[in-house]
């Protein structure tokens, strides 16, 4: 028997970093997604400052809503649920979120969701694709630049954490690398931008064992410390071989964990998510493994909150308690 699917209109707010974002949800489409990118406010400092963070998402996140509201037919009344990102995150831009959420929820009278981000990643493949994508058991990959972790599920609700990083993310280091590269903010895009396959031959540190725990610290330090003495040698800095080649070796380290655990666990289904997951070269290569892969639309990798109201409409229409 087919199952009916509950039609609810889920308003998501995503505040976790620094990109302000609201999204409306409606018969398992998004029908609105805004967000406010803030990377103008923290080129001068090469990276994001947490309370800088805060104080934009604070002054962005109205305009963010009527923008939203505004764009669609949908009214204050039609929404029955607020979704937001709990956790991770940074605690002041979080903080934002929530009480803007339960303001919003008081002020309607409707119904509040906390989501876990990570989670909302996890599952953005799904959005706007309905429940038939989602085969479990799956294998998901989640990078970005706070968070590298590789996840079994075997439900909605049933999840193991096989893999998590023991010091840097992924998306850190390229952000750092591409800072000291002297490339433009982020590091990591730009890193992306530049790469070039036939010039990804310098010699970097050796990969982990795939068992190990992720950590990119130590290519970012070897990087560091090769660029710093070329710096001082007046040696040519060649941005191209020393980027093309840290993505080379930082995508090579993402598929031989996700190919081990893979075997491991017996698991045909990958999926990738987090604002990794646009990389080029990272959604070329593990389409090569002999698995049933399934990637995250290139709008839905980075912070959004069409993924936070899509995981909220998994739930509700699968009776998982939020």
């Amino acid at each position: 028997m087919k199952k009916n699917y509950c039609s609810s209109t889920i308003l998501g707010v995503e505040t976790s970093c620094d990109d302000t974002s609201i999204a409306i949800l409606s018969h398992g489409k998004i029908i609105r997604n805004e967000v406010i990118t803030n990377n103008k406010l923290h080129v001068r400092y090469g990276g994001i400052v947490p309370e800088i963070a805060a104080r934009n998402h604070a002054s962005a996140i109205i305009k963010c809503f009527f923008s939203v509201i505004d764009g669609t037919t949908t009214k204050l009344s039609n929404i029955d649920y607020v979704a937001y990102t709990y956790k991770p995150g940074l605690a002041g831009s979080l903080h934002v979120g929530k009480i803007f959420s339960k303001t919003l929820s008081f002020l309607i009278g409707k119904p509040i969701i906390k989501i876990d981000h990570m989670l909302a990643h996890a599952f953005s493949f799904s959005i706007n694709k309905g429940f038939g994508i989602i085969k479990f058991p799956f294998i998901c990959l989640n990078a970005s630049g706070g968070n590298t972790m590789i996840y079994l599920f075997n439900s909605f609700s049933e999840y193991t954490i096989l893999n998590s990083t023991s010091d840097d993310a992924v998306g850190e280091c390229l952000d750092k690398i591409g800072r000291i590269l002297n490339l433009p903010y982020p590091g990591g895009l730009s890193i992306d931008k530049i790469y070039d396959e036939r010039k990804a031959n310098l010699k970097l540190i050796n990969h982990y064992s795939p068992a190990f725990k992720f950590s990119f610290s130590g290519l970012k330090t070897f990087v560091f410390n090769y660029v710093n003495s070329l710096r001082m040698k007046n040696k040519k800095i060649d941005s191209v071989i020393i980027g093309s080649s840290v993505l080379r070796w930082c995508i090579d380290e993402l598929i031989k964990k996700i190919i081990y655990y893979s075997k491991i666990y017996k698991v045909k289904t990958i999926v990738i998510g987090g604002g990794v997951s646009s990389c080029k070269l990272l959604r070329t290569k593990i389409k090569e493994i002999k698995c049933n892969i399934t990637l995250a639309e290139k709008q839905y990798c980075n912070d959004n909150a069409a993924m936070v109201a899509n995981l909220a409409y998994l739930f509700i229409n699968n009776g998982i308690s939020v």
